[in-house]
């Protein structure tokens, strides 16, 4: 009896530790995947005058047909058509997961939030249609636009900086290889830390 007491509370001990543990620690950062949104073409990172857009923002940008930097709501229906047909590699109305991943490694930007069939499809039946794709980035359109525009702004989709966060060890930019605590190998001690 005791026996089994003492092994039910050495399992329940591992629970007990990591429900008092916070899941996530505080000083912790968020993972990014890299290159999500990077512009591919030096050409195009010209013309957008940028080297990253907001997810779906280099297949908005391609809709701006007359160049005037905003994309109107015609130039979103036409360019959500014309998207839609291209990524519809077999022309059967609907797009299945391969056929949209094709269509998004083919955007000027590299954009996993596109190449997602889940995003597209609501109801999980593994096609994507016309309406589904067009409400998704109606959508995006529109919450990318200022408040009380009726046209999207192409600069408006360029991703903001990254903003350089201090991680445990202090900034990689202060010790450059060296050993926290440590000056940098390329740097002179502070009379301070002599």
């Amino acid at each position: 009896m005791i026996r089994s007491i003492a092994a039910c509370l050495l399992l329940a001990l591992p629970f007990a530790a990591s429900a008092a543990a916070p899941a996530v620690p505080a000083d912790d950062e968020i993972v990014r995947l890299p290159a999500s949104g990077e512009v591919r073409s030096q050409e195009d990172r010209e013309r957008l005058r940028a080297d990253r857009l907001k997810p779906g923002g280099g297949l908005l940008a391609s809709f701006d047909s007359n160049g005037d930097g905003r994309i109107s709501r015609a130039e979103l229906k036409t360019g959500i058509a014309a998207a839609f047909e291209a990524a519809d590699a077999n022309s059967d109305g609907e797009l299945t997961a391969l056929e949209q991943k094709a269509w998004a490694d083919s955007l000027p930007t590299r954009d996993n939030s596109l190449a997602n069939p889940v995003r597209f499809d609501p109801n999980l039946d593994r096609r994507v249609s016309l309406a589904e794709f067009s409400a998704v980035i109606t959508n995006l359109w529109a919450d990318y636009r200022d408040d009380g525009d009726r046209e999207l702004r192409v600069a408006s989709l360029k991703a903001p900086k990254d903003e350089r966060r201090e991680t445990r060890l202090g900034k990689p930019e202060e010790y450059r290889g060296a050993l926290p605590g440590e000056p940098a190998a390329d740097t002179e001690p502070e009379e301070s830390d002599l």
